[in-house]
């Protein structure tokens, strides 16, 4: 399997910010700072982890998608991609 969706799902969230179009939810979330897509991270986590005790497989890949989206508008917000984490995770492998 290839996450290359990722990849492409990263450079739209980084596109969105370069537009600045107020109506776009990624450039709101980015504009209102680090401690508000910390937060939000933090939010999805948590609905993940619930819904992995509480609620079917369906549920947890959704809600693993919104916290893998929120993570890379922060990963983003850091000026670091996911690129930078892969590296970091195959170093881990080594």
């Amino acid at each position: 399997m290839s996450c290359e969706v990722l990849r492409k799902l990263e450079e739209v969230i980084r596109r969105r910010i370069e537009e600045k179009n107020p109506e776009s939810y990624t450039y709101r979330l980015y504009s209102s700072g680090m401690h508000n897509v910390a937060r939000k991270v933090g939010e999805e986590a948590v609905e993940v982890a619930v819904a992995a005790l509480a609620e079917g497989k369906g549920r947890v890949v959704e809600e693993a998608a919104d916290l893998l989206y929120h993570l890379l508008v922060l990963l983003n917000s850091t000026g670091l991609s996911l690129a930078d984490v892969c590296a970091e995770l195959e170093k881990r492998m080594r």
